[in-house]
């Protein structure tokens, strides 16, 4: 009875192992930066049944219902915005939260590190 009590434990450390290792693989963070301002992001996020809070060290956080948070800092003298959120945030959430979201190059579809380049031979 001992072995098979220790395959139980063994198995649901592994399992547990699985999940820690797959959660964060799957969770998508990701920044970007819009032209928003802070009364249409909170009108945005009401309007998707989500709550604004004030995001931890400034700006605003909207939690919607699917319990994903989006915080955005505003510079209210450009217009600007820099929002992040830490899991995937689908494409069509995004858009009806901030607004055209620009390029993956600040709002990443992969957790990969881009590819480098070829560096010159030599440098003038």
């Amino acid at each position: 009875m001992t072995l098979s009590t220790a395959r139980v434990i063994g198995l649901l450390t592994c399992v547990a192992g699985i999940a820690g290792v797959t959660a964060p693989a799957l969770a998508k963070p990701g920044f970007a930066i819009v032209s928003l301002s802070p009364q249409k992001f909170v009108s945005n996020c009401q309007s998707m049944g989500g709550t604004s809070s004030q995001a931890p060290g400034g700006g605003i956080r909207c939690t919607l219902p699917s319990g994903q948070t989006v915080d955005c800092s505003f510079n209210t003298n450009d217009g600007s915005a820099v929002c992040q959120w830490t899991k995937d945030l689908p494409p069509k959430s995004a858009k009806a939260l901030m607004g055209d979201v620009p390029p993956d190059s600040l709002a990443p579809t992969t957790s990969k590190p881009p590819k480098a380049t070829d560096a010159p031979s030599t440098v003038n």
